[in-house]
């Protein structure tokens, strides 16, 4: 009887046991690093808890929540030739459609307000940002023409990526980055292809065009440069000849002056002084006399002045 007492003991005991180390384990839980706890009691949120060991009651639950980046994807792409085998479509402003490849890089920045609206992250992903991310992508593509979309994809991607960051702010996440890939048919866009490749060939005609006239003006106005030059040249060297002969020809002028007024000076003095005169004669006489005298010529001779 005693053996069967304690048998029935251990037995309860063991079940008791067992009943807290189940309870312990369930009420024990980590959080990694990157993540967020959410602890609600009856739908009621309680607590918030960071990476770490943390225990909760058995009426509590622990809802989860990554604040790491994460990607959602609308559609899909060949990445080796770019093409877009599923996505969103949508209407250009002259009525083509395009089909539409979207990654979106997201993070959580306020999991409490997640749990509160959302509860989850999915339930948030498909009730708020993919219809929203639709909504913007046709506000987007409404804005262009196929051609131009095509033309100025990097313009469209900016702008898209914007406007799709822009329309979350004040939800509890942000939009870090947006990829897009887009299509038309292929009919279509060999008629873009055709179209742009025309008016490449013409904006290249009128840029070749454009060269030339004006290297044509640049042509033109060294020639004038260098015409200019040359005449200046020209006339810097006349009136360089015209300046020297100016100043000869009143060098000259100055010593014809010169030799009239030495003249005129030295016939007053001979005309004044004959003694002047037979010294003159005398100076230039070489002491010889002449050995032919013509008849009827007098023989010239040194008038020396008598006493």
């Amino acid at each position: 009887m005693m053996n069967k007492k304690l048998t029935i003991g251990s037995i309860i005991l063991a079940v008791l046991l067992l009943s807290i180390g189940i309870l312990t384990s369930l009420s024990i839980y980590s959080v990694d690093a990157g993540e967020t706890a959410i602890v609600t009691r009856y739908g009621e949120i309680v607590d918030t808890k960071t990476s770490g060991l943390n225990w909760k009651s058995p009426v509590e639950d622990v809802t989860f929540f990554s604040t790491r980046e994460a990607k959602i994807e609308f559609g899909e792409f060949d990445k080796r030739t770019g093409d877009v085998i599923a996505g969103l479509s949508a209407y250009t402003s002259d009525r083509q459609t395009a089909t539409v490849a979207l990654t979106l890089t997201y993070q959580i920045t306020n999991p409490e307000q997640v749990y509160t609206k959302y509860k989850t992250t999915d339930n948030m992903l498909n009730t708020l940002v993919a219809p929203r991310v639709r909504q913007q992508l046709e506000i987007v593509f409404s804005k262009y023409t196929a051609m131009t979309a095509v033309e100025r994809r990097g313009e469209f991607a900016t702008a898209l990526r914007k406007e799709i960051a822009d329309i979350f702010k004040g939800y509890p996440l942000t939009i870090n980055d947006v990829q897009s890939v887009f299509n038309f048919s292929k009919e279509y866009e060999r008629m873009i292809e055709d179209s742009v490749n025309k008016d490449v060939a013409v904006r290249n005609q009128e840029r070749q065009t454009r060269i030339a006239q004006e290297q044509a003006r640049e042509a033109e106005v060294r020639a004038e440069s260098e015409a200019r030059i040359k005449i200046t040249q020209a006339e810097a060297l006349a009136k360089e000849k015209t300046l020297q002969a100016d100043a000869e020809a009143h060098a000259i002028r100055v010593k014809g002056e010169a030799e009239a007024a030495s003249a005129r000076a030295l016939a007053e003095a001979l005309s004044k002084n004959q003694d002047l005169v037979a010294l003159k004669t005398a100076e230039k006489w070489n002491g010889v006399l002449p050995t032919y005298i013509p008849q009827g010529t007098v023989m010239p001779f040194v008038q020396l002045p008598q006493k």
